[in-house]
């Protein structure tokens, strides 16, 4: 039950979008009085007192496109404007209780939210490669818990095997192999520090495929899947191949100048 469902006519007789809105309030006031009865929101009430947020949302909505496009976009644009000024008015002096619930839950519908986004495949690092960690409180020695059951960057460890490596340890002839010895990524440097070590790895790598054609494929240092992953893409970004190899903590990327069966497998 809302207050635009056959209640008026035509609800622009009523005045600007001010007086439209002053009227939608005590309409629902009317219809639910645990709105003015109630001092706070329990489980007991929070039916009552949250089906007229919902359904004054959507009466806020129809009004505001109705007065104008723009009246709509500032609903949007910010949550400090002239529009949210004149709502926040007629919330503070009809709804005195929940005027804050109303208005935080306003803002959460109609106001635009920056998201981060990753790459598609891609995720943050994780674990003990995450640029931050929980810590215990002050004086608490034992520092974050651990988890168990877990692998590295959240991965389970498994006792199967990839796809690309059950049945036999890839035994085909490559010729020689090496290590690229890039000295691994140290989880006690910066995330900056950590993407430019599991990076200059591939170069590394790269550059001794490049000098040595004997070299048909050379492991990289364990890491977790995110730093995995921009090896992957670094590894074919300079015109060769990669796979990752191992379990758990001990899975690595493998740089090859063959395509493989299955690839970028972080």
């Amino acid at each position: 039950m809302a207050f635009l469902d056959g209640e008026r006519d035509s609800f622009r007789d009523l005045g600007d979008l001010g007086t439209q809105v002053e009227a939608c309030l005590r309409w629902y006031v009317e219809q639910f009085p645990p709105l003015l009865e109630d001092r706070s929101m329990t489980m007991e009430n929070i039916g009552n007192l949250t089906a007229p947020a919902v359904f004054f949302c959507l009466d806020l909505k129809i009004l505001a496109g109705a007065d104008s496009q723009n009246t709509a976009d500032a609903l949007q644009a910010s949550d400090n404007n002239a529009v949210w000024e004149t709502i926040d008015r007629h919330l503070d002096q009809l709804l005195p209780n929940f005027s804050s619930h109303f208005k935080t839950y306003l803002r959460w519908v109609f106001v635009k939210k920056e998201e981060q986004t990753w790459d598609v495949g891609s995720r943050p690092p994780v674990g003990r490669y995450a640029p931050f960690q929980r810590r215990g409180r002050p004086g608490d020695s034992k520092g974050p818990p651990r988890r168990s059951g877990g692998g590295q960057g959240g991965r389970p460890q498994q006792g199967g095997r990839d796809r690309h490596e059950r049945g036999q340890d890839r035994d085909r002839p490559r010729g020689p192999r090496r290590d690229a010895g890039a000295g691994g990524i140290k989880s006690g440097g910066s995330h900056a520090d950590q993407e430019r070590a599991a990076l200059e790895a591939v170069r590394t790598a790269v550059d001794q495929l490049r000098s040595n054609p004997a070299l048909a494929e050379i492991k990289l240092d364990p890491s977790n899947s995110f730093f995995r992953r921009l090896q992957h893409k670094r590894a074919v970004a300079e015109g060769f191949h990669s796979f990752s190899t191992g379990e758990g903590m001990q899975r690595a990327v493998v740089v090859t100048r063959e395509k493989q069966e299955q690839e970028d497998n972080p």
